[in-house]
């Protein structure tokens, strides 16, 4: 029973509040861009066999403005197509009305399909799971079309809002019968019509993640069409391999195939946008989150002692990850998941006195909530510290004489900064060799043991991560000539801005529609940011124009 200080809280009140109140404005700013697409007609194309999957089940006016796009750009293409729109429930009528608004008018739903529904599942569900005695055990499931297990296993934690449920949790059940429902019915749907592409707003969760496996089963390209850190990314994913990096990023091989020139634009550029990342004014709820420059500690030595309360010994810095946000993203196989690694990483430095260990819970744990690393780090020794959760980031890394991560941003962050890291498992970054990659999960205890001696990236480390941060993260600069779009988490002080953005600059929108066409027009890159991205350095000129205005 939950003491009454919880039910007294203010804080709690004025957070409960403040979420009613951002409803109310979400569901007037539905109704006005509502009204506002109306007037503006659906999108124009030619009508053909192929047939165009984009969903509705992120409800976001941010993605509605991105699909319109994205559609447009396959009608300038000359492409010819249907729209069918992917739904949770047939009760969704915002959702339906507003992929309505940009065209579609055939759907399919998940949630109370007529053929198929989780509760026809639940004996297969129970007799798949009949066999697991622990979380390994769940990973090592085998699931219908070769489904890796870890989306089902995600998306527990995800539904869960923890980051390792037990094994006699009901999630487990409730959500493998779901992704096995899911499954039939992607597949239901994939062999009815000749698909000619699928767009979604998301490849990790299962309602997502299994038509992007089955369509790529079936030779069908994915684009998971998203925006951050000011920008519309846009990854195509040609074949399940590919989902192993769902993010938009330049693969190292491509990189290294650029001249020398367009690779030293591209650090410089990596830089410069570290600079601005940390200045606090990007809307991105990461890099916001991250840096707090009303908090910073510029020198090293004030920094160390604020941190670690020390200078004598080397401070290793120990990033958390948000802990149920998919952390199987990149194909992790050196833990179960972030819980696990935790424990790992809190066993191996126990005894690990040569460094002062700093432990900085993710920017956005308060923002996510449910789950805490304060939770799991107690009863530290004296050479463990917790950080408070708003310590700046870049003071941070000039504390920091190394720096842990599983595949986080703030890896290359670190690299780039002079500072080197332990890469706990893969990343989309991994075939770039920014540094120290664990093999294994007794090679990263390994590593730990010995990060205190770590040398330093030299330049080129420095400026690899650099430029690989540039062209995955880095907010795009002008002169690509990129739309700016602010993160979705601005929730409904979006619809002002899209609207504003239609009234006052409709050229801005159809030149990104055509940034859009070119990209899909094109086999050589597949990552929308990354593209715009070289293509601009093709145009030789000097590096100090390539920076922000």
């Amino acid at each position: 029973m939950r003491p009454l200080s919880h039910y007294f809280d203010p804080g709690r009140w004025q957070r409960f509040a403040a979420g009613q109140i951002e409803v109310m404005r979400r569901r007037r700013g539905d109704d006005r861009l509502d009204a506002f697409l109306a007037e503006l007609g659906p999108v124009r194309h030619a009508t053909g066999e192929g047939v165009v999957i984009a969903d509705a089940m992120y409800h976001s006016p941010n993605h509605y403005f991105r699909l319109r796009m994205f559609v447009e750009a396959l009608a300038a293409r000359g492409e010819a197509f249907r729209l069918l729109g992917l739904l949770r429930r047939k009760d969704d009528l915002r959702p339906r009305r507003a992929l309505e608004r940009i065209g579609f008018s055939e759907f399919f739903v998940l949630e109370d399909d007529g053929e198929h529904r989780a509760a026809d599942f639940t004996a297969e569900a129970d007799a798949l799971l009949s066999g697991a005695a622990s979380h390994a055990d769940l990973l090592a499931l085998r699931l219908p079309h070769d489904l890796p297990a870890y989306v089902w296993y995600d998306t527990a934690l995800k539904v869960a809002t923890h980051p390792q449920p037990p094994l006699d949790h009901p999630v487990w059940r409730t959500t493998l019968a779901e992704t096995l429902r899911n499954l039939a019915i992607h597949a239901r749907e994939l062999a009815r019509r000749r698909v000619a592409h699928v767009v979604l707003s998301h490849p990790w969760k299962s309602e997502w993640a299994a038509l992007v496996w089955l369509a790529l089963g079936s030779g069908v390209p994915v684009h998971y069409v998203t925006s951050h850190t000011e920008g519309l990314r846009v990854r195509r994913f040609r074949s399940r391999a590919d989902y192993l990096d769902p993010v938009e990023h330049l693969p190292y091989r491509q990189f290294a195939a650029l001249d020398p020139q367009a690779r030293a634009r591209l650090a410089a550029l990596g830089h410069a946008a570290f600079a601005r990342r940390a200045s606090g004014q990007s809307t991105d709820i990461n890099a916001r989150s991250a840096y707090r420059p009303d908090l910073r500690i510029a020198d090293r030595r004030a920094a160390r002692l604020a941190l670690s309360g020390q200078a004598e010994r080397p401070a290793v810095l120990v990033l958390g990850h948000v802990w149920y946000d998919f952390p199987h993203s990149f194909g992790m196989t050196n833990f179960t998941d972030f819980l696990d690694w935790t424990q790992v990483t809190l066993a191996a430095i126990h005894d690990c006195r040569e460094a002062v260990w700093l432990l900085k819970p993710h920017p956005t744990e308060r923002w996510y909530g449910r789950f805490f690393l304060a939770q799991v780090a107690r009863d530290l020794p004296d050479h463990v510290r917790l950080l408070p959760i708003d310590t700046d980031a870049a003071t941070a890394f000039a504390a920091a004489d190394a720096v842990v991560t599983v595949h986080g941003t703030g890896g290359l962050e670190a690299v780039a900064a002079g500072v080197p890291a332990i890469f706990a498992d893969r990343s989309y970054y991994s075939d770039w060799d920014l540094g120290a990659q664990a093999a294994s999960r007794e090679d990263y205890v390994r590593l730990l043991r010995q990060a205190h001696r770590l040398p330093a990236p030299d330049r080129d480390r420095r400026d690899r991560a650099a430029a690989c941060f540039a062209l995955s993260v880095g907010e795009p600069p002008p002169e690509t000539g990129a739309l700016r779009i602010s993160c979705d988490s601005l929730g409904s002080r979006l619809y002002d801005e899209i609207m504003d953005r239609w009234s006052r600059d409709p050229a801005a929108i159809r030149a990104e529609r055509d940034r859009l066409a070119a990209f899909l027009g094109q086999d050589a890159v597949d990552s929308f940011a990354a593209y715009h991205l070289t293509r601009t350095l093709a145009d030789v000129r000097p590096v100090d124009r390539m920076a922000w205005t």
